[in-house]
């Protein structure tokens, strides 16, 4: 059996994995998931967030927009970019238009 090297750096985003027990053992299935998958993983505050980040709004703006902190905002976006497997505003934009 040969080994082979994972790239460095995160999992594809769709990446998904489950673990559970049968019969004494222990099992991992991975899978990818659809967009919709994906999508269906952000709550609706994370999807008006994600929504106003890729229009070009800042988190003060989104802040203001919505009502919260600029904290608040923070927060959520680190929870988008960590569900989506993103890690910039870019590639947030870029994950977004991947699933229109």
């Amino acid at each position: 059996m040969s080994r082979h090297k994972l790239p460095s750096g995160a999992p594809p985003p769709d990446l998904q994995g489950r673990v559970f027990d049968a019969d004494g053992k222990r099992y991992a299935v991975l899978f990818f998931s659809s967009p919709s998958d994906t999508q269906a993983l952000l709550t609706d505050a994370e999807r008006e967030v994600a929504a106003l980040v890729v229009s070009g709004h800042s988190n003060s703006d989104v802040a203001r927009i919505r009502s919260t902190s600029p904290r608040t905002v923070a927060n959520q976006l680190a929870s988008i970019y960590q569900k989506l497997g993103v890690g910039s505003r870019s590639e947030l934009a870029a994950r977004i238009a991947a699933l229109e």
